[in-house]
């Protein structure tokens, strides 16, 4: 099973890399990894990448840096959140590694994209803003219509984490979200979104992490921990608690049905402006006749409802090898 994980990585998303990282090696899925600009640059989001999988022994992942800007807007990064280079406390190993480094050419959506063409997925994962995504819906549509898309990004009738009503990776390219889903291939099935209603949920606290990383000496563990403390205090400073919220992690296990998970059919919408909605989603709920009550239009997407973090922790407990871990 082929799966591309399109990533901003982000301390949420080297959990994620480190959950697939582990299928990898086990020879479940053949893993390809591309990059956007989202928490990091989209050069230190494909260092950051391949740093996570070198420390979990699959370095043979190829990843390619993919779209360095938003589609409209200028790049906004948080290192308030993953740190001033996107993986906490943790600093990698390898500083520069071309053709990733700062130095550089800039990379594109197209070289994403291509790298997603090449690698044909039978799954792709949008952990970070939807710019790679937008481009292949404009461009290169038949990569859809081959693989099962699953997003990790919006907020519906939800509070959002970074505007009063939009979640991060929408709000950082709308456009290129809007234009995804507004112009979903004919013949792909719709894509599955992961909103922060339920991703919110997964909340992960120092003593699960030392349960699974006590006494291990090894670099995975050293990082989760270096990674993790730094993501713990930034959720106690915004008034969440001493704990981490750990929302690409759930997305990758519900693209591969690795846990119980709901979904309903909806009509998707993203505001990408005023400035004071932007990033906004919306969803008319589509009932049995297969178009919403408000908009009398089909459904472009699939809803994540309901999951069980226990069982997200859980299996990757199990991907850690951690003791008594279970699946």
């Amino acid at each position: 099973m082929r799966v591309v994980a399109d990533v901003d990585t982000g301390i949420d998303d080297a959990l994620a890399l480190v959950w697939l990282a582990a299928r990898h090696r086990a020879g479940e899925i053949d893993l390809h990894v591309t990059t956007s600009a989202g928490n990091t640059t989209a050069a230190l989001a494909a260092r950051n990448s391949a740093e996570v999988l070198d420390v979990c022994g699959a370095s043979d992942v190829p990843v390619v840096a993919g779209a360095a800007v938003p589609r409209v807007l200028p790049l906004t990064t948080t290192p308030e959140t993953h740190g001033p280079e996107g993986l906490g406390y943790w600093v990698p190993a390898v500083r520069e590694m071309d053709p990733v480094s700062t130095a550089a050419p800039a990379s594109t959506a197209a070289d994403a994209v291509a790298a997603w063409e090449a690698a044909s997925p039978d799954h792709l994962l949008v952990a970070g803003p939807a710019t790679n995504l937008a481009y292949a819906v404009e461009h290169r549509p038949g990569i859809l219509r081959r693989a099962r898309v699953t997003l990790m990004c919006g907020a519906f009738l939800y509070p959002g984490n970074t505007t009063p009503t939009a979640e991060w990776n929408a709000w950082v390219d709308p456009h290129a979200l809007a234009f995804a889903v507004d112009n979903w291939p004919e013949g792909a099935e719709p894509p599955v979104i992961c909103p922060l209603n339920v991703t919110e949920q997964v909340v992960l606290t120092p003593e699960r992490l030392d349960g699974w990383t006590r006494g291990d000496t090894s670099r995975r563990a050293r990082m989760l921990r270096d990674a993790l403390r730094f993501y713990f205090e930034f959720h106690e400073s915004v008034g969440v608690g001493h704990v981490a919220q750990i929302h690409d992690l759930a997305a990758a296990m519900v693209m591969l049905g690795a846990v119980d998970a709901t979904v309903r059919d909806a009509t998707v919408a993203v505001a990408t402006d005023p400035e004071l909605v932007r990033g906004t989603t919306v969803a008319d709920w589509t009932g049995e006749g297969g178009t919403g009550p408000y908009w009398g239009r089909p459904a472009n997407a699939r809803v994540l409802t309901g999951l069980d973090p226990g069982e997200v922790f859980g299996r990757f407990a199990v991907a850690l090898g951690a003791p008594g871990a279970h699946g």
